[in-house]
């Protein structure tokens, strides 16, 4: 299968992808799963004192490690810093850089609602508007992503008592972390998975009644519980996913759009969890899956 680095599907970036653990080279990866062309990488906290600079240092690293591809590259900016302009020059820097190399994306903040570094709505909403502003004075074409936690969207989170700060929140594109079997069932394919529903229904769902052409998707995709319970669930998730695109093939109505990012998760993560590392048949599912998708968005 031949797939090009960054195509796209009407005016939106179409990213496809697995993250696998530091120790996989992306080639590895390719051979696995002929369709992920795009990575997914990350860069922790700078510690107090450390230039600003070194993120744009790292973003040009990642850059090159999937240079046949493009990647989304995730870091967290204090917000109290960037209030204070001490990332604005940086910012504008990594705008220029991404003008030469639109194949990356950058993810101010990822997974701001919950987790290390959890930010309140309107504290992010300010936070993320100053950067992507930044971001996009240094190139006006830049990708700058909105990357939610499915998790703190569903009953157990916080965000659905007050979701207008996030919903508020303007950005190049809409990825969401989404993950089937520890707090939320294997089986919960994204139409069943609570998470995922609500912050659709309140981040994708207005700008498309709005007129607008959303690009969104998953930024991590993860399955746990044994080989057999997780392939059954990742080929039930591919079919609705095969629904969604005929359904907008055949009505071409807006409120039909079907996502154009699928990044699935097979790492142990920070929490050093094997059971999300993909083997044996969910393997199987899952790279059939990606082909699926890449055949429908081409």
């Amino acid at each position: 299968m031949t797939v090009s680095t960054v195509r796209r599907i009407g005016t939106r970036t179409v990213s496809i992808g697995v993250h696998e653990d530091p120790d996989v080279t992306p080639a590895e990866t390719r051979r696995n799963y002929p369709a992920a062309r795009i990575g997914r990488e990350f860069i922790p906290p700078l510690k107090p004192g450390v230039n600003p600079r070194k993120v744009l240092d790292k973003i040009k690293e990642f850059a090159e490690k999937w240079s046949d591809g493009g990647v989304y590259v995730s870091y967290k900016p204090p917000p109290r810093e960037v209030r204070a302009g001490a990332w604005t020059d940086v910012h504008r820097g990594i705008g220029q850089w991404l003008a030469k190399h639109p194949e990356v994306a950058v993810i101010v903040h990822h997974e701001p609602e919950g987790g290390a570094g959890r930010l309140e709505g309107p504290e992010f909403a300010r936070m993320f508007k100053q950067a992507r502003d930044e971001i996009k004075d240094g190139w006006s074409g830049a990708r700058v992503v909105y990357c939610a936690m499915a998790y703190q969207w569903g009953p157990s989170g916080d965000v659905m008592k007050n979701p207008a700060p996030w919903r508020g929140v303007e950005a190049d594109e809409y990825l969401c972390d989404v993950y089937s079997g520890k707090t939320f069932p294997t089986e919960f394919i994204l139409p069943k998975h609570p998470g995922y529903v609500a912050w659709y229904d309140q981040i994708v769902r207005p700008r498309l009644r709005n007129g607008e052409t959303v690009a969104y998707g998953l930024a991590e995709r993860g399955f746990m519980g044994n080989d057999e319970l997780r392939a059954k669930a990742i080929r039930r998730e591919s079919a609705w996913l095969r629904g969604v695109f005929e359904k907008y093939e055949a009505s071409g109505d807006l409120l039909d759009l079907p996502p154009c990012a699928y990044l699935a998760w097979s790492s142990v993560g920070w929490e050093n969890e094997k059971g999300w590392l993909l083997h044996g048949d969910s393997a199987v599912a899952m790279r059939e899956l990606l082909a699926d998708f890449d055949e429908h968005v081409r």
